[in-house]
């Protein structure tokens, strides 16, 4: 956003409110977003751009790093989520603070989708996703031996 918008004072509308979301939940809410240089989670500050960089660009990440990352944007995720209902619910918001909640939350979704769309991660997800299914066929097919 421009900072004009960031120093807005003014206080925040409904209508206002629900741009600011669609405006989160659009195919494109990235779009002109960066990554977070750094992020407190859980009371640790992390080089947040840096460890999704390293992350990106690492041609075989093992699978103990694909995890980690993984639950880093889950994590990632989780504040963006618990910073979205803050946006639906908080009283007292100025467009500035609002809109400011709303890069803060474009970019932590952005990390989240970086790191899952890499090659490991996504070869992860799908793969979890894949034996998920796998089990649920297997106790389908034992549920049906079982009132056979």
């Amino acid at each position: 956003m421009d900072d004009a918008s960031d120093q807005d004072s003014s206080p925040l509308t409904e209508q206002d409110r629900r741009k600011i979301l669609a405006r989160i939940h659009s195919l494109l809410y990235w779009l002109g977003e960066f990554i977070p240089e750094e992020e407190i989670l859980e009371g640790q500050k992390l080089p947040l751009r840096d460890i999704v960089y390293q992350f990106i660009i690492k041609p075989n990440p093992s699978d103990e790093e694909v995890e980690a990352a993984l639950s880093l944007a889950n994590a990632l995720n989780k504040k963006a989520k618990e910073q979205e209902a803050c946006l639906q619910s908080c009283e007292g918001l100025t467009k500035g603070q609002a809109h400011q909640i709303m890069d803060e939350i474009n970019g932590l979704l952005r990390a989240v989708d970086e790191i899952r769309h890499s090659k490991g991660a996504d070869e992860m997800i799908k793969s979890v996703a894949l034996m998920a299914r796998v089990n649920d066929e297997k106790r389908w097919l034992a549920f049906v031996k079982e009132v056979s």
